[in-house]
Formats: structure tokens, C-alpha cells, sequence
């Protein structure tokens, strides 16, 4: 490249403004005020684009090749070590060029240049972890840059000395050093530039870890506030990132999380992708708390690879901790410990003693839950001592908490309450709800182990106030997740209301215990639908979109295994779909997140009981149940009174019976009409024990009731009330029975009528291995007088259009449940697949909705109790009232159960009647019918069960 072209490429960069500046006439390649010029323009694209930034250096580098100029070498070497450092993240490299610039400047006697040149060094150095290298370094240029008074350089290099003690764990030091480079923008009158603005950025980091969460955000808002003065965009974005995570450690999650999606977008359209690396890290911490563990080991082993590309060790150690924080939460302790020792080694290899203490901390956690006390009090009061020192307060309150666990485990119950009580104290005086709740449940049962009732019920509920503070700030799909480890809490206080004989009180608690999320989204009408409500959505929606129709193809094109007869089988889904159904889950979980504005206000998500008593009529009783702590009770509520029994049974009981009773369903549609008598024997065997232990205890309480309804919890989810034999009658004998999710359900079911009309009646037979379901289709239709779409017709597009207006949705079709990614259950029609995510996408206005297919009522439970699958997503699209099956279903006998049932709601049966009226008679059918005989199996008739309003349609 000769003079001339070198002269334009170097003008092209500049722009025509800055070339107006110049010396006319046209600059030369020798004059100082171009290469000025260029230097400059190389540092304002370093905040807007690091490449441009480097390529501005390389020019430099050209021009000093020309120059033969020292000075225009060293400019050039300074150029593009400040891109490759604060753009690029090539430390590594940026040392280099920083050493071979000071070099230059010191052959030339320059000392104050070759001062200036450790700035950006010692940032690099801090980030490589090789922090006495640069404290050193930062101290002889800061002697330098004193003595001859350059106070600017001098207050940027002490930013950057403090950034270095600040990833050392020497937040204190850092905070004192920030404070005086602070100063000196302000004498300089730059308390409003951009250098204060990344000041403010670092700064806020330190008070965050110092516990001073309120001056931390004040920081992070002050730096947002400079860095959009003066268009500093990645400042912007990362004060930004710095704000979601103190929002994080303060339980803030959807807001951290809604934050930090938002600051992962800008740097990777920056193609920063060391920033993009980080935010994942916090993104990983997010997660940890909402017990998404798969999830934080998938990102933590892409930033640990990341950051271990780039040598910056911290992050590669931070990446381990949360590793084996997420091992702990799979009860995996042996990895858990195998990834600790990797990240102390690291931390201890760094000298960042906060580090090395927080995995001493971890380890504690881990030998408490192995029931190693002793062990784990001692290291957990070693962390106690050395974070006091540190002056982290936080960090010394959740050691506090640990110490006090384990002193409660060795029977030192007054060590235990004091330290219990200054976790409590500072999580108080920070505003920590995650740290409160967990002090707080301490103190209750250290109370209740004192006989002090009062204190307990006061501890219980303030923590149980807490953890609803952090539920309530939820995207609400995150709450089961969040939800699954806290339910000891709701236990401990349910247990003790009934101890004081309050079973009213017992029963709020025991609702309150539940996620509460498909209450919540029908009581605020949240939108869970797929689509764009900004334009910054419609990115999301379309790839959505596409993975959504490429998973669908796949699904058409597997070959099905299913039995002929059989409406559907649990699936297990070939890799590739996995990987699909992943990555749609992650962006509709995003997309949600970014929309969840209700979980800002925390107040909106109060709970608030209300009595259901007043929506029960004098024939009908509810029955809720609840286990905590391996035992049952049972809440028996009518319109004048609430009482609570104690069941004798354990829990392991019943799910041993539960077992039995499942073996023998599986084996019966696969056995010999011969066989099937001996099965049904078995059965009501079994069926028998079920009643004595869930039914009998309780059996007084029913009698002079027509009705019952059933609300289950946690593994009863999956039992076949109505079938339950008490030695003379099946339940279903007796009673009329209903199911709801939750008692507070009750009140949402029990809606006005609409608009809707008529009846919509899906059948398919998967190219004929269920022969019934078309015609089933085709009969309740007639019935009914409605539309059916069957086979070819028996369409997605089919299905919405007629869903949206029906009074009545009928699915005669193939199920798949999905018990690992219930989001997926869904039901095959001819086009594809209505899956969960599917459902929340429908509007309806049914009384009714019956999905006719195998194991559709067989939800996932989830945290708080949660049902996940498709019963969930049907009452949140609008049903009033679902027909589920338990388990998988016969073709032949399902269709002539389904046309007995509608044929009872033509002649004006409510729901819950016309679905026992059917069923009673396929009993009697089959006593009458030696050819039917064998369909007085439950298998035959007591899969089918009724959710929600079970009054008239």
C-alpha cells in the first residue's frame, strides 16, 4: 500500500467532520494531528465497535511504519491494546502490546507515557488473575502520575487498581480506592463524563457485595444515567447487567433475569461475546435459585469452556461453584465436592480469599445434608469469622445460617436461636426475603422445640410472608420449579395448626402450600400465549414458530409403536426432538420472562384465602388432602364446618398399594378373558386397602352427602378415588365424585354462561389402530346435534377454529404423556400434534372439554403441587370442567362409556352424574353380558374422572 492510499483509507475512517478539523491543505501521513486524530476515533469506537476500534489501531501501526515515529508506534501499540482488553477480551495479547508501548516510551524517557500505559494494563492483568503483577505495576505509575500532577490518568489508573482488588475479594479496599478516583473526576469537573460513569458501573458491584444494596443501585442508575449522555451504549449495558444482578441477590429474580436477557441481546449484536459469556453466568445464578439445575450445568460447562478461552480464571471458578451448587440441588454431593475442589484451587490459585471462603461455604451446606454436623459447623464458622473481617455482611449471615443449622442438628438449640437470630437480622436490615425465610422457619421450629407456640406461629407465618414475596416476583411458569424444595416450611405450620386444634387455619395453610399459579393466571388473566406484544418479541415468535413446525414434522414422520386398541402410551422422544423441545422451552420461558411486568409488584401477589364454604350446598362435601412429612391428613369441609383428621396410614403405604394396583391395570387389556376375574379380585383387593387407608378414617364425616369432591395432593394426584372398594361398593356407589387441583379452584369453575353453543367433536383413529374413535366422534356429534371432524378432517386448524365457540370439545384420539417435558404431552390428530404449549394458545369458552385418549389426566406434579400437562392447560384456556383418563385406555369400551355419558347429558344430567350414571352402567352391562364380563375391571370404567364444575353444562 503506497503513501497516498494509506492517506485515504486513514481519511475514509475519520469521516468528513473530523477531516474538516485537520490542517488544510490535505493532512500528511507525517502530521501528528492525523495520527491524533486517528488515536482518538480508536478510542471513541472502542465503547460502539471493538473491530473498527482495532482496525483504527492497525492503521496507526501503518502510519508509524511510514513515520518511522516512535511516539506514532506507541500511540498505535496503545490503540490496539485498549480494543483487544476492553473490546475483544484478548488479554493475553493486550499485555503485550501495553508492555512493548511503556517500553517505547521509556527508551525515549517519556516516564509519565510509559505510566499511562499500565491503565489498561493492569485492567487486563486483573481479569487474567494476576493481581500482584498489577498492584505493583498500578503502584508505580500511580507514584508517577502524582508527582507530576496527571490528575485524569492518575484517576483512571486508581479505577482500575480498585477493579483489581475488587475481583481479588478485597471489596472494601476497592470501594475506598473508587471513592478517590471518584474525587478526582469531581475536582477535574468530570463528574459527569463517561470515565465517572464506568466509575459508577464498578462501584456499584463492590457496595453490592458489601451489602449495601439501596447505594448500589442508586450507582447503577447514575452510570446508565452518564453513559446514555454521552452514547457510551456498552456502558450502558453493563451498568444495566450490574443492576440485574443486585436485583438478583436481593430476590428479585424475574426482574434480574428480564434484565439480563435484554443485556445478553446488546452485547451479542455487539459481538461482545465475552460479556455475552458472562451474562450467562449470572444468568446460570438465576437459575440455581429457581432450581433449574440441568439448566445451570448446560451453561456453566459453556462458560467455564468460554471463559478458559479467554484466561480469565475467576470466571472459570465462579462457573465451578455453581456447578456444584447445582450438584448439591440433584443430590449428586460426590460431583458437588469433586466441582468445589476444582473452583478453590482456582480461587486459591488467584488469591481471592471471598472465593476460596464461599466454597468453604458450600462444602459446609453439603456436609450438613451428609449429616456430617460437627464438620460442617466448624467450617461454616470458620466463614462466619473471616466474612465479619471482610466485612461482608450478607455472605456472614448465610454462614450464620448454616452454623446455626448444624448446631440445631447437634442438639445446641440456644447457639442455634443466636445465630438463626443474626441471619434473621441482617436479612432484615437488607431486605433479604431468601434469607429471611429460611432464618425465620429456623426460629419457628427452635420455638415450637421451647413450647412456645406463639413464637413459632409467628416465625412460621413471617417466613411463609417471605416466600411468598419471592413466589409472587415470579414468571409464573417458574414458580413449581422454585416451589419443590419449600413445601417443609407450609408443612411444619399446618401440622402445628392442628396441634392447636385450629383446622380452618391448618386448611389456608395447606392451600397456600400449592404454587397457586393456575389460579393466579385465571384470577389476572395472564397471557402464556406464543406472541409478539413488542416488536422486540417477533424475533422470538418466529424462530418459535419454526422449531414448533420442525418438531411437528419429526413427529409425523416417527413410526408409532402403539398397541392396536390402545388410546396412547407414555413416549419417549428420539434426541433430535429433545433437542427441539428444549430450545422452545428456553425461548418461551424467555419471552415470557420479558413480558412478566405483574412480577414487579410484589403486592398484586399477596395471597389471600378465602373460605370456600359459602360455594358448597347442603349435599355436598369436600375433601382435601395433604401430605407433609411422610403423613396424611385429610380436610373435611361442608357449608357449616372445617375439620381436619390425622390419617394412621403413611404416605409409603399408600404408594405401595398405589404400585399394585397399577401392575394389575397394566396387566389386564393385556390378559385372557379368563384371566380378567381373577384380575378384577385383585383389584378390588387392593382398591379395598386404598379406602381403608384414605376413605375409612373419614367414612363418618360423608355419610348424609350425595356429593363428593376429591382434592388431592402429591402422589393422591394419581388415584382412582371413584374406584376405591369399601368391601361391599365401589366409592362411586355411593357418591357422585368430582376432582379439583385445588379447593381454591372451586370458585373459578363456577362461572357464568356464555356465548358458546353447540358441541365439537374430534375422532381419530391413527390410520386405524383405534377403530371407535372416529365413530365416537361421529355419535356424540349426532347426539348433540354438533360437528364432527374425523380422520383427515380431524385437524389442528379444524379444531381451533371450532374450539373458540363450543359449549362442548370432544378428542377421540391417541395420547402421548410426557413425563419428562409434560409441556409436550400432547394428543395426535391428523396434521400433528396438540401438545400442552398448544393448549395455552387456545381461547375457550367450553363448559365442557373431554379428552378421550390415554392418561390424560397423568400430570406432572410439580413444586407447590403443581399440575403440569394438560389438564392445567385446558382450565387455563377457559374449560369449566375436563373428563380425564388415569390411565391408558380400551378403544371399545371407551367408546360405549362416552356415547352412555352424552346421552345422559342430552336427557339434562349434570356433568358429575352423567359421567357416574355411564359408568354404573357399564358395570351392570358387564354383570349382565357374559360377552362383556370382562369390563367390570376398573381398568374398564374407572379412568374416567371429572375436573372442575360439575353442575349443569
Amino acid at each position: 500500500m503506497n503513501s497516498q492510499e494509506l492517506t485515504d483509507r486513514v481519511l475514509a475512517l475519520l469521516g468528513p467532520s473530523v477531516q474538516r478539523e485537520l490542517l488544510e491543505p490535505r493532512p500528511t501521513l507525517l502530521s501528528n494531528d492525523l495520527v491524533a486524530a486517528v488515536k482518538a476515533e480508536a478510542d471513541q469506537l472502542l465503547g460502539i465497535d471493538p473491530v473498527r476500534s482495532l482496525r483504527a489501531g492497525e492503521l496507526l501501526e501503518q502510519i508509524a511504519a511510514t513515520s518511522g515515529n516512535p511516539a506514532h508506534e506507541a500511540l498505535a501499540l496503545l490503540a490496539q491494546a485498549n480494543a483487544c482488553n476492553i473490546g475483544l477480551a484478548r488479554y493475553e495479547h493486550s499485555v503485550s502490546l501495553y508492555d512493548r508501548a511503556a517500553e517505547i516510551y521509556r527508551a525515549q524517557n517519556q516516564e509519565v507515557e510509559a505510566a499511562t500505559a499500565q491503565i489498561g494494563k493492569l485492567y487486563a492483568l486483573a481479569n487474567l488473575g494476576r493481581y500482584d503483577e498489577a498492584i505493583a505495576a498500578g503502584e508505580w505509575a500511580g507514584q508517577v502520575l502524582r508527582q507530576h500532577s496527571q490528575w485524569l490518568r492518575l484517576a483512571k489508573l486508581t479505577s482500575n487498581l480498585a477493579i483489581t482488588h475488587g475481583r481479588r475479594g478485597e471489596d472494601a479496599v476497592a470501594l475506598e480506592l473508587f471513592d478517590q478516583a471518584l474525587e478526582l473526576y469531581r475536582d477535574l469537573g468530570l463528574g459527569d463524563s463517561p470515565y465517572a460513569a464506568r466509575l459508577c458501573f464498578s462501584r456499584a458491584i463492590v457496595l453490592r457485595n458489601l451489602g449495601r444494596f439501596e447505594e448500589s443501585i442508586q450507582a447503577s442508575q447514575r452510570a446508565i444515567e452518564l453513559a446514555g449522555h454521552s452514547n457510551q451504549r456498552v456502558d450502558q449495558t453493563r451498568s444495566r447487567q450490574s443492576l440485574a444482578v443486585t436485583y438478583f441477590v436481593l430476590g428479585r429474580y424475574n426482574e434480574a433475569l428480564g434484565l439480563l436477557y435484554q443485556v445478553r441481546d446488546a452485547f451479542d449484536a455487539d459481538s461482545r461475546n465475552r460479556d455475552v459469556i458472562l451474562v450467562d453466568l449470572f444468568i446460570s445464578d438465576c437459575l440455581l435459585h429457581l432450581r433449574r439445575f440441568r439448566d445451570v450445568l448446560e451453561k456453566c460447562h459453556e462458560v467455564r469452556e468460554g471463559f478458559r478461552e479467554l484466561g480469565s480464571r475467576l470466571e472459570v471458578a465462579q462457573a465451578w461453584l455453581n456447578q456444584a451448587e447445582a450438584f448439591a440441588g440433584l443430590n449428586q454431593p460426590q460431583q458437588g465436592l469433586e466441582s468445589l475442589a476444582e473452583a478453590r484451587a482456582i480461587f486459591e490459585a488467584e488469591g481471592n480469599r471471598t472465593g476460596a471462603l464461599s466454597v468453604d461455604l458450600q462444602r459446609a451446606s453439603l456436609l450438613l445434608h451428609e449429616n456430617q454436623a460437627s464438620a460442617s459447623f466448624e467450617l461454616a464458622q470458620t466463614c462466619c469469622v473471616a466474612f465479619q473481617r471482610a466485612g461482608l455482611p450478607v455472605k456472614e449471615a448465610q454462614a450464620q445460617l448454616v452454623s446455626a443449622r448444624a448446631a440445631y442438628q447437634l442438639g445446641d438449640e440456644l447457639l442455634a436461636g443466636v445465630l438463626a437470630g443474626a441471619a434473621a437480622a441482617t436479612a432484615s436490615a437488607h431486605d433479604i426475603p431468601e434469607l429471611a425465610y429460611q432464618a425465620q422457619h429456623l426460629q419457628g421450629k427452635l420455638a415450637l422445640s421451647q413450647d412456645d407456640t406463639a413464637a413459632a406461629f409467628a416465625a412460621y407465618d413471617s417466613a411463609i410472608l417471605q416466600l411468598e414475596r419471592l413466589c409472587g416476583r415470579l414468571m409464573i411458569e417458574h414458580r413449581a420449579s422454585f416451589l419443590e424444595d419449600k413445601d417443609v416450611l407450609y408443612g411444619d405450620m399446618v401440622f402445628l395448626c392442628l396441634d392447636q386444634d385450629l383446622p380452618e387455619r391448618g386448611l389456608e395453610y395447606a392451600e397456600r402450600a400449592k404454587s397457586r399459579a393456575l389460579l393466579d393466571l385465571l384470577a389476572y388473566r395472564l397471557d402464556l400465549s406464543i406472541r409478539a406484544r413488542s416488536p422486540h418479541d417477533e424475533a422470538f415468535v418466529q424462530e418459535l414458530d419454526l422449531l414448533r413446525a420442525e418438531r411437528d414434522r419429526i413427529g409425523r414422520r416417527r413410526e408409532s409403536k402403539e398397541e392396536v386398541g390402545l388410546r396412547g402410551d407414555n413416549g419417549a422422544a428420539p434426541d433430535q426432538v429433545l433437542v427441539l423441545e428444549k430450545r422452545i422451552t428456553d425461548l418461551w420461558h424467555e419471552l415470557l420472562v420479558r413480558n412478566a411486568d405483574y412480577a414487579r409488584d410484589a403486592a398484586l401477589w399477596q395471597v389471600r384465602s378465602e373460605s370456600i364454604q359459602p360455594l358448597l350446598d347442603s349435599t355436598t362435601v369436600l375433601v382435601e388432602y395433604y401430605e407433609a412429612h411422610e403423613r396424611l391428613i385429610a380436610f373435611v369441609v361442608t357449608t357449616n364446618s372445617v375439620k381436619a383428621q390425622r390419617l394412621p396410614a403413611k404416605l409409603a403405604d399408600v404408594q405401595q398399594q398405589a404400585s399394585r394396583l397399577g401392575l394389575n391395570l397394566r396387566a389386564t387389556p393385556r390378559s385372557k378373558a379368563s384371566q380378567v376375574e381373577a384380575l378384577s379380585q385383585n383389584a378390588r383387593r387392593l382398591l379395598h386397602q386404598l379406602y381403608l387407608l384414605l376413605i375409612e378414617p373419614i367414612a363418618g364425616m360423608l355419610a348424609g352427602f350425595d356429593r363428593v369432591i376429591i382434592v388431592p395432593h402429591g402422589s393422591l394426584h394419581y388415584l382412582p378415588f371413584q374406584a376405591f372398594f369399601d368391601g361391599e361398593k365401589y366409592l362411586l356407589q355411593r357418591f357422585e365424585l368430582s376432582y379439583l387441583p385445588s379447593s381454591s379452584f372451586l370458585r373459578y369453575c363456577q362461572r357464568p354462561s356464555t356465548s358458546a353453543s353447540g358441541l365439537a367433536a374430534l375422532g381419530y383413529t391413527m390410520e386405524g389402530r383405534l377403530p371407535f374413535a372416529a365413530d365416537e366422534a361421529d355419535a356424540i356429534a349426532k347426539l348433540f346435534g354438533g360437528e364432527s371432524f374425523v380422520e383427515d378432517r380431524a385437524t389442528l386448524a379444524n379444531l381451533r377454529r371450532s374450539a373458540a365457540s363450543a359449549r362442548i370439545l370432544h378428542l377421540a384420539t391417541h395420547a402421548e404423556v410426557r413425563a419428562d417435558s409434560p409441556l409436550f404431552s400432547g394428543l395426535a390428530l391428523a396434521d400433528g400434534w396438540l401438545t400442552t404449549l398448544d393448549v395455552f394458545n387456545l381461547r375457550l369458552q367450553a363448559s365442557l372439554v373431554t379428552l378421550s385418549a390415554c392418561q390424560t389426566g397423568q400430570s406432572v406434579v410439580g413444586g407447590g403441587d403443581e399440575l403440569l400437562g394438560l389438564m392445567r392447560a385446558f382450565l387455563y384456556a377457559g374449560a369449566s370442567s375436563l373428563v380425564l383418563t388415569f390411565w391408558s385406555v380400551e378403544d371399545a369400551s371407551t367408546a360405549t362409556l362416552m356415547r352412555k355419558f352424552y346421552t345422559n347429558l342430552v336427557a339434562g344430567y349434570p356433568k358429575a352424574a352423567a359421567l357416574r350414571a355411564a359408568q354404573l352402567e357399564i358395570i351392570g352391562q358387564a354383570k349382565d353380558d357374559g360377552a362383556l364380563a370382562v369390563w367390570q375391571h376398573p381398568y374398564y370404567w374407572a379412568a374416567f374422572f371429572l375436573v372442575g364444575d360439575s353442575d349443569q353444562l
